[in-house]
């Protein structure tokens, strides 16, 4: 079956006439601050890819609002079932970092859930949108490799930025960070202590960032420790249900390694189920430095991810764009840092375990 051709966006016209964002904009509300060759530039561009503005997304473009929203799928924004409740940690942390930027740059910011299962999805997202005027759209992950969320942000004609993406990563801005380079050194630092036999937790299928975390894992362990495998979903109970399985077994790994801090914090009670003592029997580390990582006992050894940061960066852009600055860089990468705390040691029966 062919495959149906994506209509041209203003993302497209913006790329073909080598211009902004915010100059496609204000040609097709027919702003007069456009210099005659960049109006031109565009109006050629959009012949060519036959481009037809549609009357919501030039309404949309065209309006101003002072607010910016936080798009959650709603089955990441919140999960329940008969065993708990779940609000993901990483959306938490972004929230607070974006709504901290928001009040200093005198901008409403909001969270608006859609439901991306929804065969009418693409025309209740429009509709939902409609109602407000934005001055710009943040995706995490998962939605931000959610190719359909982004061609309807473009046909309404809405500026986006996009946080931690893996799929077409030059199509819009975006904020991201190291993750190889950081699940690389969480690794290194197994490695050094002299584990060999380490468990990992990973994340659920539908997030890249979990993808590249196992690759990146599994790369930097090649060929000098063996590595366990069991699948995750970054939530406590997923990571204390994973944990029992990797240690209540004969040849036990000496380490483990989950994707997120709250699947590490599951591992680490599920040890202790077990009798075993983190980190004399078992070494146990995380990913992201959530607010668990310094509840949790013992305090866990992570890799820091500046969430907070990532949200500032990309409000920080969309506030840029909509006060119609030209020289904006389109990619922000921050770094990534190891954090080393009591929940990692040797492994037992070694020099270094004393």
């Amino acid at each position: 079956m062919a495959t149906q051709k994506r209509r041209p966006t203003i993302i497209d016209i913006a790329k073909k006439a080598d211009v902004s964002f915010k100059t496609v904009s204000r040609v097709l509300n027919d702003h007069p601050r456009v210099a005659a060759d960049l109006r031109e530039r565009v109006l050629k561009a959009m012949a060519e890819l036959n481009y037809q503005p549609s009357l919501a997304a030039r309404s949309l473009a065209g309006r101003r609002g002072y607010s910016i929203a936080l798009l959650v799928d709603q089955s990441e924004f919140f999960r329940e079932d008969d065993a708990n409740a779940y609000f993901a940690p990483y959306l938490v942390d972004l929230q607070a970092g974006a709504l901290t930027a928001c009040r200093e740059f005198g901008y409403h910011f909001f969270v608006e859930p859609y439901d991306f299962r929804s065969s009418a999805f693409p025309g209740e997202l429009r509709a939902q949108l409609s109602k407000v005027a934005l001055d710009g759209v943040i995706l995490a992950p998962p939605s931000s490799d959610r190719l359909p969320l982004l061609d309807a942000l473009e046909e309404l004609g809405l500026p986006y930025i996009r946080i931690a993406p893996g799929l077409e990563t030059d199509r819009a801005p975006s904020v991201a960070t190291h993750e190889y380079q950081g699940t690389v050194a969480m690794a290194e630092h197994l490695l050094s202590l002299g584990h060999r036999r380490i468990g990992m937790i990973c994340g659920p299928e539908s997030h890249i960032a979990a993808g590249v975390r196992l690759v990146a894992f599994r790369e930097a362990l090649a060929s000098k420790a063996e590595l366990v495998l069991h699948p995750g979903d970054f939530t406590f109970a997923g990571g204390l249900a994973a944990g029992r399985a990797l240690l209540d077994r004969e040849n036990r790994p000496t380490a483990i390694f989950a994707a997120n801090d709250f699947m590490a914090a599951g591992a680490i009670v599920a040890a202790t189920s077990l009798g075993l003592q983190v980190p004399r029997d078992v070494s146990v580390t995380g990913f992201d430095d959530s607010a668990i990582a310094h509840f949790i006992w013992p305090p866990l050894t992570t890799v820091r991810q500046p969430i907070r940061a990532m949200a500032r960066a990309a409000i920080e852009y969309l506030v840029a764009l909509a006060n119609e600055r030209e020289d904006l860089e389109r990619t922000t990468e921050l770094p990534l840092k190891l954090i080393v705390r009591e929940s990692s040691a040797p492994p037992p029966g070694t020099a270094k375990d004393g």
